[in-house]
Parts: C-alpha cells; sequence; structure tokens
C-alpha cells in the first residue's frame, strides 16, 4: 500500500493505491478522509460524537475503497450483532425482491449485513426453524413480511429471545411491534372512482388470501366504494386469488365460465401478478382488454410495467416501505417511547389495460 498525491478522483483528500490482494483497512479509510481510525471505528459502528461532516468525508471515503467492515469482528467488538434477518414465506416472488433490496440497502448504508430466510407457505415447522436460526447465529433484528408478519407463535419466539422485529403490513395487534403500512384503503377508493368516470359498473374482484391484512383491507374499500357510488356488493363478481399469477388466472376462467350477460367491464385483481394472469387468459381467450374487458392491479410491481397492455394499478413502492422497516429496525433511539408505525401514501397510475386513449 501507498500514499499517493493528491489525484483528481480524490480532489478532497489523499488518493490511496490498493494491490487487488490487499483489502482496506479503518487506517486506509483515515488516511483518505484525513481523520483517526478510530473515528473511521466510531463511524462505522454508528457511535455518536462525531461531526456530520466527518461523517461525510468517511463515508465518501468508505465508499471510494469500497471498504467493508469485518463482520465478525466488530461483533466481538461492540458485543453486538450487524445481521439482519428477513423471514418470508409469501408467494409473491415480485413482492419479496423488492423488500430485499430496499432493506439492503439500508443495510449497506449501515454497515450491516442480511439474510434472507424463505420458508414455504406449506411449511408447517416455521417457528422451529425460526428458533434453530436464533439459538445459532446472533441477529441484530428481524424484518417479518406477510403472513409472517402475524404468526404469534414466531413473534412470541422473537420476543423471549429479545430479537428486535419491524413488520410489514401487519393484519392482527398491529401496536404491538414496529410497523410499516401502507394506504391501501386510500388507493381502492382513487381506482374505483376513476372506473366508474370511465362508464364501469359491471365489476369483478380477484382478492388475496384472507390472512393477509392487504387483501381484506382491499377488498374492503372496493365493496364500500362501490356502495358509496350506488352499486350493490350483490351485484359485483368476488373470486378468491391467493396472489399468485396462478391464481389470477384460474379466478378468471372462473368468471368467464358465467353466463355471457353475467360477464363484467372491469376485473380489479388485488395485486399486479394475479392481474397479469387474468390478462393471460382474457388473451388466449380472444377477449380485447380494455376493449371488451378492462383490468386492474394493485402495488405497480415490475410486471404491471411488462405485460401487454401495460397495467393501470395502485403505485406503493414496496422498496421504500422495505427502507424504512429497515431503518426503524436499526434506529432503537426512540423505541423507549414505544412502538413506532410509518404509513406511506399510494398513487393512482393509469396505463393502457383501462384506456385506448393512452
Amino acid at each position: 500500500m501507498t500514499i499517493a498525491p493528491v489525484s483528481p478522483k480524490y480532489a478532497w483528500g489523499v488518493s490511496i493505491r490498493m494491490s487487488k490482494e490487499t483489502k482496506p483497512t479503518l487506517h486506509d479509510v483515515g488516511a483518505l478522509a484525513g481523520v483517526a481510525a478510530r473515528t473511521v471505528s466510531r463511524v462505522v459502528n454508528g457511535e455518536t460524537g462525531v461531526s456530520v461532516k466527518t461523517r461525510e468525508k468517511v463515508d465518501k471515503a468508505i465508499e471510494a475503497l469500497k471498504f467493508r467492515p469485518n463482520l465478525a469482528a466488530r461483533a466481538l467488538r461492540s458485543d453486538r450483532s450487524f445481521l439482519v434477518a428477513i423471514l418470508n414465506n409469501n408467494p409473491s416472488p415480485h413482492y419479496v425482491a423488492d423488500v430485499v433490496r430496499g432493506v439492503s440497502r439500508v443495510c449497506r448504508e449501515t454497515g450491516n449485513f442480511l439474510t434472507l430466510e424463505e420458508f414455504t407457505p406449506a411449511d408447517n415447522n416455521i417457528a422451529e426453524s425460526i428458533a434453530e436460526l436464533v439459538d445459532s447465529i446472533r441477529l441484530a433484528g428481524a424484518i417479518l413480511i406477510p403472513p409472517l408478519t402475524d404468526d404469534a407463535a414466531i413473534l412470541d419466539l422473537l420476543e423471549a429471545h429479545e430479537i428486535p422485529m419491524v413488520r410489514m403490513s401487519p393484519a392482527s395487534d398491529a401496536a404491538r411491534t414496529d410497523a410499516v403500512f401502507a394506504r391501501d384503503g386510500d388507493g381502492v377508493r382513487q381506482l374505483v372512482n376513476h372506473l366508474y368516470q370511465l362508464g364501469h359498473r359491471r365489476f369483478a374482484i380477484v382478492g388475496g388470501p384472507s390472512s393477509h391484512r392487504s387483501s381484506r383491507i382491499r377488498m374492503a374499500a372496493f365493496t364500500g366504494a362501490l356502495t358509496a357510488l350506488g352499486i350493490s356488493p350483490a351485484t359485483v363478481i368476488i373470486e378468491q386469488g391467493d396472489y399468485t399469477y396462478d391464481s389470477g388466472a384460474e379466478a378468471t376462467r372462473r368468471i368467464l365460465s358465467l353466463p355471457h350477460k353475467m360477464r363484467p367491464s372491469i376485473i380489479c385483481a388485488a395485486n399486479d401478478e394475479m392481474a397479469a394472469g387474468v390478462i393471460s387468459v382474457l388473451g388466449a381467450s380472444g377477449i380485447a382488454v380494455p376493449g371488451e374487458i378492462a383490468v386492474t392491479g394493485f402495488d405497480d410491481s415490475e410486471i404491471a410495467r411488462l405485460i401487454w397492455p401495460p397495467l393501470t394499478t395502485i403505485r406503493q413502492s414496496i422498496v421504500e416501505q422495505a427502507e424504512a422497516a429497515a431503518r426503524l429496525l436499526l434506529d432503537r433511539s426512540s423505541v423507549k417511547d414505544g412502538p413506532r408505525r410509518i404509513e406511506q401514501e399510494v398513487e393512482l397510475v393509469i396505463r393502457k389495460s383501462t384506456s385506448r386513449d393512452i
């Protein structure tokens, strides 16, 4: 390792040239930032007593050198863990991918590490598996996503081991832990009012699993908004899905098997993956979207922009919700004030699946 004169790339300080075989150290970061290695350590470990200006210089040096702290050494020195776990058995791969993306961003920023513990919805021994996990490794905390977010056995287990947790969209006992929500009901009401203004009166809804808070809130908001507009819930076709593409496809086949006079003018799916299944079956059946039957989803996941026609949906940023959950988990400064709650706004996104004029 050599300390070189100032270079254009690092005009704010000295430049350090590292060989490919050498990993940067606290001393290297300190030399580039112009501070002591102890100061770098305090920044990396999230300690107080470092000015904002100094912290910014250290962060800049860390990024420039691609410095990665030694997890084991940090844990030994500070007697704490730097490993965050996402606990998941959600059937939607796009949802899970966005959660991982959001949490990993925060972990990188804060010098923590991430593990995804994934289970199948049919697994009856999830609590036992998590018990083995917390017995074998130290966790800085856990982020639970639906439907595990409402598994009482898992909540009891984590609390018994004094492991901090944040739940995303819990359906029950929301005040038990820190939690992050989206304003699902607001989004559904925006959507229904827009569809009514387009002239739709014959609605079909493909709901999600009743075990999910989001599914229950979205269904209640749909029926409530339609009732407020004078459309009786008795005239609405309601089919059940499980938030997967296949369940949306199967629900659409059941809808199309009804007498033709009962056919809806629009099918509203409770998430984008089911809506993609709806569009697939309608296309295979020779039914034009949106000319004969329009389709909507919820989430504005990547699939909403990839399918044809692109999907009208409600945008909620799962990535931003996951980031918020990770920040809540890793910021324990205000825990003494009781469980914290973050609610995220949503937005109606209009695309070709409901309008031929776009």
